[in-house]
């Protein structure tokens, strides 16, 4: 390959992990729950793709073989460390943050009323750590992630009609952990 060809690999490349990074980078946090982890496999995903990645015919679907990529990679370390439990951040996580965040320092915000959210969102995170580890994954890369059916049977290789079906166990199962907790009542 001549350098003219290499460099602008190189050059797509790495416009690629600037577009992606973030994302990549917070997919696996909800693998793994642990930061420094993250980044480490966050590196190793992207330095995977970077050897691969003149082999990718496609360059478009990018987006989904890295996701793939860095969920394989994270799932492959998990079982390394025997974990048996795939953890997750809370579904609410991110919009839970965003209200705190403006309720911090709004006289208008009671105390009451963010600690009741902080309650709230302990029971959802119990109940998404309660329900198989699959369902928790479809939910994260739904409303987290917020991709489509097809997007998430590509990332897991399963089928779209299958993608919502885990999505609607997911969505019952925990409506019925919560139901039982009476949270929300």
């Amino acid at each position: 390959m001549s350098i003219n060809k290499e460099r602008k690999v190189e050059e797509t490349f790495e416009k690629l992990v600037m577009n992606h990074y973030r994302r990549v980078f917070n997919y696996i946090y909800t693998l793994v729950n642990d930061y420094e982890l993250s980044k480490d496999l966050t590196q190793d995903t992207f330095m995977k793709a970077y050897l691969s990645f003149k082999r990718l015919r496609n360059k478009e679907s990018f987006p989904i073989w890295i996701m793939r990529v860095a969920r394989n990679l994270s799932i492959n370390r998990m079982k390394k460390e025997h974990l048996k439990k795939m953890r997750f951040v809370s579904l609410f996580t991110k919009r839970y943050d965003k209200e705190l965040v403006n309720s911090i320092g709004d006289p208008g915000v009671p105390l009451e009323e963010r600690v009741k959210k902080d309650e709230e969102e302990s029971l959802v995170k119990k109940a998404l750590y309660e329900i198989p580890s699959r369902m928790r994954e479809v939910l994260i890369l739904k409303e987290w992630e917020d991709l489509s059916y097809e997007e998430i049977g590509r990332i897991m290789k399963i089928s779209r009609k299958a993608v919502k079906s885990l999505i609607h166990r997911a969505r019952q199962k925990m409506k019925k952990r919560l139901e039982k907790e009476d949270a929300f009542k």
